[in-house]
């Protein structure tokens, strides 16, 4: 290079580069994996400024057939395609991480491109009906929860703010681990104790499954049941202990835990299920539901930066649509239903736009003493 010129980059087509780039490889090499994962693949974050202590890292392939990771602890910045992954570890800009990439697919200036790589391909049908071992399960550790197996899961439930009547509504269950009851394949691993969170059907017929471990492995909380076994419905209802709502309000919640949070309190309440950001198919339903029924939508979100992203992203996804999402943070640090353990009135902190309940029901979230909620948030 004379006079400090930089060397030209051959101009590469970027659809070339990324078929010719394995980002799981690629993810590998750079991140850190995750030693211990109940089902799929996870990373700890690669941005050098998060220090993601609990492997928040996942990949998908997005309706291009593109590659993409995100970062689910990190800010709506931690996420890309293999370039942005270059990019963040390399501390290069956009076109030398492109330049990185093809020199890594030995893709050279003037030559014929190296094939592409080979994905399998996969079927995919649209939605997987659920298996009956499945309602089976949900049936089976609901039943044990009323048991002396059962014991130790509800104390964890009740100190979580969910009496018994809202625990029933809901056919909410223990699962006492492989040890002590046998499962199909394909069903929650069973590791060690666990609650059954079952996700219900606007009707209340059980559509789906998620076990929560009272000790998780990692950052594994919740187990889910294969995909071969039903399709996840990424939308779980919920019903208040006597069948009445208020009127006028649906809550959004990130979860089952916090939807029943609000059922307790006599909301109409549904959780968004899945790693993933709020989808178009959860927004139709969402929309559908709310001029079906008049109720204002109200998410509440959890007092993070990942949880600020999720209502963002359910924002513009129903704006959209033409549709308004009321938006309510809890305090910092917390989700709804630590909300709830350490201030009783969280009802009476929603947006002026939100009904209040007439006659709150009387839930054990009011026993719950503020000294020992804080160690009941993890």
């Amino acid at each position: 290079m004379g006079n400090g010129e930089r060397t030209r980059q051959p101009r590469w087509e970027i659809a070339n580069v990324l078929a010719r780039t394995d980002l799981t490889q690629l993810l590998d090499e750079l991140a850190t994996p995750a030693t211990h994962s109940i089902r799929g693949r996870r990373w700890h974050c690669p941005m050098p400024d998060h220090d993601d202590q609990h492997a928040s890292v996942t990949m998908h392939t997005d309706h291009r057939g593109h590659e993409r990771w995100r970062c689910w602890s990190g800010d709506n910045t931690h996420r890309g395609d293999a370039i942005d992954l270059i990019v963040a570890t390399q501390r290069v800009n956009r076109a030398d991480a492109i330049a990185w990439l093809a020199n890594r697919a030995g893709m050279i200036p003037d030559q014929p491109l190296p094939p592409a790589r080979r994905r399998p391909q996969r079927s995919r049908p649209g939605v997987v009906p659920l298996d009956p071992s499945v309602v089976r399960y949900v049936h089976a550790c609901e039943k044990i929860l009323w048991g002396r197996t059962g014991a130790p899961v509800r104390d964890w439930l009740h100190a979580r703010g969910f009496d018994d009547d809202l625990l029933r509504a809901n056919h909410v269950g223990a699962d006492p681990g492989r040890a002590m009851m046998s499962r199909r394949r394909g069903l929650p691993h069973g590791h060690s104790l666990a609650a059954t969170f079952p996700a219900l059907d606007p009707e209340g017929n059980v559509q789906y499954v998620q076990a929560r471990y009272l000790e998780p492995i990692g950052s594994d909380k919740y187990d889910n049941p294969a995909g071969s076994l039903g399709s996840n419905p990424r939308l779980a209802w919920t019903r208040t202990p006597d069948g009445r709502t208020t009127a006028g309000v649906l809550l959004v919640t990130e979860g089952i835990p916090d939807a029943l949070t609000a059922a307790g309190a006599g909301y109409a309440a549904v959780g968004i299920l899945g790693s993933q950001a709020p989808d178009e198919r959860v927004a139709d339903v969402l929309v559908r539901h709310a001029a079906s029924t008049g109720r204002l939508l109200v998410a509440v979100v959890d007092a993070d930066t990942a949880g600020r992203a999720w209502g963002t992203r359910l924002g513009e996804l129903l704006t959209a649509r033409d549709h308004p999402l009321e938006v309510v943070e809890p305090p910092i640090g917390l989700d709804l239903n630590g909300w709830a353990l350490v201030n009783r009135d969280w009802m009476a902190k929603l947006t002026p736009e939100v009904p209040q309940p007439t006659s709150p029901p009387d839930t054990r979230l009011g026993h719950v003493a503020t000294r020992d909620a804080a160690a009941l948030l993890s």
